[in-house]
């Protein structure tokens, strides 16, 4: 990464914790050491970069926390520093997710504290029109939470929208995501890491305009952590999304699951969703393709 680049950063960084400038600094200054990626993606990060920022609205409902990433409150710092492309998604793992965390637009830091019990779902919506956002969400030990991702990459410059999913010791997480990107080069990307005996089912939905590669990944860090995913996808003779998943478990009786369904039908897709989803979820997706 060149000097001037490295400038823009710092120069955005300015309104942003200092522990977070000098990690995304870090991240270009390491760039070349790093693992290659994809160059379609990082020529136009590298020769056009976009360093706005997203808006987000901070909320907090009971226990639950949710607030902008890039301008977490204080108290949340020492999370945001232990765990922000650490655990489940690692900066330091190519130049791809090291450049994406240089260049962060924005995005939600959600934590859902020891203990708590969500009975109704928790909604992150909202469209982006930049190309690098992050969601961090932290679940507790003991917590339940239901979650739906929709958030639609509106941009056509080459995008990267990642999600890390941390839950503690017997966490239960559902997370349901609907993936719609208006870039052709583009990465929706759900990384998880699990502690012992938790709980996670993941439903992601590749739709009309899915991301041009979706990856999920997950280290089952424990004995007795499960997780189930299933990814649902609508058949489109002009679209040929790549599916990577990359599962790893330490620990007796952990393990993963992980089906795959093609339908040339919405309708069709939408009544295989309603078997699992809540309502809102499969509302949301319902209205999307019709």
């Amino acid at each position: 990464m060149n000097d001037e680049l490295i400038a823009l950063v710092e120069r955005a960084s300015a309104q942003t914790a200092p522990w977070l400038g000098q990690k995304r600094q870090l991240a270009l200054r390491m760039f070349d050491r790093l693992a290659a990626s994809d160059p379609a993606l990082l020529a136009d990060w590298q020769t056009d970069p976009d360093l706005g920022v997203e808006r987000v609205t901070s909320r907090g409902d009971g226990d639950l926390v949710e607030q902008p990433l890039l301008n977490a409150a204080p108290q949340f710092s020492e999370l945001l520093q232990e765990n922000l492309m650490e655990k489940a998604l690692a900066w330091q793992g190519n130049q791809e997710n090291a450049a994406h965390l240089a260049l962060l637009n924005g995005g939600r830091f959600l934590y859902v504290p020891d203990g708590t019990e969500r009975p109704a779902p928790v909604v992150l919506a909202g469209e982006h029109s930049h190309p690098n956002v992050h969601d961090l969400i932290l679940v507790g030990a003991g917590a339940t939470v239901t979650i739906i991702d929709d958030q639609p990459m509106a941009t056509t410059k080459p995008s990267f929208h990642a999600t890390e999913l941390l839950l503690g010791e017997r966490a239960h997480v559902n997370f349901y995501q609907l993936s719609d990107f208006g870039a052709r080069v583009s990465r929706q990307v759900v990384a998880c890491y699990q502690a012992q005996y938790s709980q996670l089912a993941v439903t992601t939905v590749l739709g009309s305009h899915p991301a041009q590669v979706t990856r999920l990944t997950n280290w089952l860090d424990g004995q007795g952590a499960q997780a189930d995913y299933q990814l649902l996808s609508l058949v489109d003779e002009d679209s040929f999304p790549q599916i990577e998943p990359h599962f790893k478990t330490a620990g007796p009786a952990a393990g993963v699951q992980f089906s795959q369904r093609a339908f040339a039908d919405p309708t069709a897709l939408v009544k295989a969703l309603a078997a699992t989803a809540p309502r809102i979820m499969v509302d949301r997706v319902s209205q999307r393709f019709h």
